[in-house]
């Protein structure tokens, strides 16, 4: 089966702060760090040390680093949804589908996401690499 995506993803390998509810039995909610691989405007491939439940929603921060040396990190906001997870070599990685922006979060994402992959791409295809 073919798998569809709404929206194109990019290689990427940008921290993230998550909030995970996944245990059933006792109190507190844990932050965990992962990284943000396969990404995209409607989602990605988080990759991290904790097992996230399926169909849970995850609060979580993108933190897209700078273009500009020295420059602090944009912190996007994402209210997502976990697909699947998968264990690999002592991590796991989770499908995310975003559901909900903070403020303008979506078109931070996406800005940096076009600056960052479609002037790469358009630069090697005009200079015949990757052809």
């Amino acid at each position: 089966m073919e798998e569809k995506r709404r929206c194109p993803r990019y290689p990427t390998n940008w921290s993230t702060r998550f909030l995970c509810n996944c245990r059933k039995n006792g109190p507190g909610i844990d932050i965990h760090h992962g990284v943000a691989k396969d990404l995209s405007a409607c989602g990605m491939r988080l990759q991290s040390d904790h097992n996230v439940c399926q169909e849970k929603k995850v609060a979580m921060q993108l933190l897209i680093p700078s273009m500009l040396n020295g420059a602090q990190k944009n912190i996007v906001k994402i209210i997502g949804r976990s697909l699947s997870t998968v264990a690999s070599d002592g991590t796991f990685h989770t499908r995310i589908e975003f559901l909900h922006f903070e403020e303008d979060g979506k078109k931070v994402l996406e800005n940096n996401l076009s600056l960052r992959f479609n002037n790469l791409f358009s630069i090697q295809t005009e200079q015949g690499v990757g052809a």
